[in-house]
Order: C-alpha cells, then sequence, then structure tokens
C-alpha cells in the first residue's frame, strides 16, 4: 500500500497535538517521530510505501525580507535538514513538490507596515496528479492519504473510478468533511496514538 503525506500540514499538525500533549514544548523545533510504527499501526498494514511530500523555501528575485522573516527561514531550513535526515532513516521517500515563498501580506492596520507571509504552494497538485498516477497501475488496490487540502478530491474521485480503495487519515481535531466524503474510510490520529510514537 502507497501513503501520501502532505509533509507540512501533518508536521505542523503532529506538532500541535503533541505540543498540547505537554510533550514538546516548541511547536517550530525539531523532534524525532516513528511515522512507520504510527502509520502500521493506523492501517493494520506493514508492506508500506510512505511518500512524504514537501515544499522547497523560495525567495522571490529582487525581494529583499525583513530580519524576522530571515530568523525564521533559517529556523524552517535547520529543523527541516534534521527532519529530513531523519525521514531518510525511516526509509521514507522525501519528495521535494513545492515552494514555500516568501510573500508581502496585507499591511497591518495599527502601524501600515506590510506583514510578511510563508505561503506553500504545489505540493497538493503534485500530491494529485502522483495519486492518480498511482490508481492506473494494476497491482493498485489500495491508497492512503494524509492530507486535509480538497484541492485532491477531484484526485480522489478519480482513483476511485479505478476500483482503489482510499484512505483518508487526519488528526482527531482536524477532520476535513469533503476529504472525509471523498475517500472510503476515515482513521484519524489521537493524541495518545500522536504520543506512542514520539521518539
Amino acid at each position: 500500500m502507497v501513503v501520501f503525506i502532505d509533509g507540512e500540514n501533518f508536521r505542523q499538525n503532529l506538532a500541535q497535538i503533541l505540543f498540547e500533549a505537554g510533550e514538546i514544548t516548541d511547536k517550530n523545533e525539531f523532534f524525532r517521530f516513528n511515522i512507520p510504527g504510527l502509520l502500521t499501526e493506523l492501517l493494520g498494514h506493514d508492506n508500506l510505501t510512505i511518500r512524504y511530500y514537501a515544499s522547497e523555501i523560495k525567495m522571490p528575485k529582487g525581494y529583499i525580507p525583513s530580519d524576522n522573516i530571515l530568523k525564521q527561514v533559517q529556523r524552517i531550513k535547520e529543523r527541516m535538514r534534521k527532519w529530513v535526515a531523519m525521514l531518510r532513516t525511516q526509509d521514507i521517500n522525501y519528495i521535494k513538490a513545492g515552494n514555500l515563498k516568501v510573500k508581502e501580506g496585507k499591511n497591518c492596520w495599527r502601524c501600515g507596515t506590510a506583514n510578511e507571509i510563508l505561503q506553500e504552494k504545489g505540493v497538493d497538485v503534485r500530491m494529485a496528479l502522483d495519486i492518480y498516477e498511482e490508481s492506473l497501475l494494476d497491482n493498485c488496490t489500495k491508497i492512503a492519504v494524509i492530507s486535509s487540502d480538497t484541492d485532491i478530491c477531484p484526485a480522489y474521485h478519480k482513483a476511485k473510478k479505478q476500483g482503489v480503495e482510499l484512505k483518508y487519515i487526519c488528526f482527531a481535531n482536524h477532520v476535513n468533511l469533503g476529504a472525509a466524503a471523498a475517500c472510503d474510510e476515515t482513521i484519524t490520529i489521537t493524541q495518545q496514538m500522536a504520543t506512542k510514537y514520539l521518539i
């Protein structure tokens, strides 16, 4: 069975649930987690191919970000370097599928200064294409997906037309009803389960 993971969405939700459980003290810092162990328990299947989709940070040409954004970007890069190394030791396929871009947001209503935001683009499109391509393979009967992005739903419908059974995995406090409706089964990750696989 192939498992498709929207990487940053998964990591952020996992960090939030571990932070709420008091297992980590900073949601933005690196922590070690046994992803294959969690998925094996959730799916009752130990022969998994795990594909982890993530973005690469890009700075727009000619744009000079604030010191605050530069520090944030450096923290993300360092955390991701450690996270990717951990994924590789767990035989997880790490796929660069999009860009995390620095973008000017709306002006602050108090001071008028433009806010800078980091915006992810491209991961959902690549995942949708890969899910559909996987569903066309003769030996593909089941696919599991960890993503609450409804932009992927058209790929779910196409995969189901190929006779593929779809499992939607999400966090118990973050179920997307659209994604759940598009898949055959919804499996939730509880706080207790998340803390169990923290290394």
